[in-house]
């Protein structure tokens, strides 16, 4: 969970969310659109997809497939 919360931080949320709202777009326009630099935004799109988050079409655009991304937190029990 440690890693996924250094990953997964707000600028990433405001990522994906813009993603499925704009739909397939390349990163330099992905990056255009969020008001960031295009070397941050790739950073975050490949460590987005290699999490499975983001996807790259035929065309090399970018999107997000899922409707719903739903994260599971385990907790451990302890002996009392």
């Amino acid at each position: 969970m440690a890693q996924f919360s250094v990953q997964f931080t707000p600028k990433c949320w405001e990522l994906v969310e813009a993603l499925k709202v704009a739909g397939p777009l390349t990163i330099y326009a992905l990056a255009k659109r969020l008001g960031r630099h295009y070397r941050n935004v790739h950073k975050d799109v490949t460590a987005l997809s290699d999490w499975l988050v983001i996807e790259k079409d035929e065309t090399g655009k970018v999107f997000v497939p899922w409707d719903e991304i739903a994260v599971g937190w385990p907790l451990l029990n302890q002996a009392a």
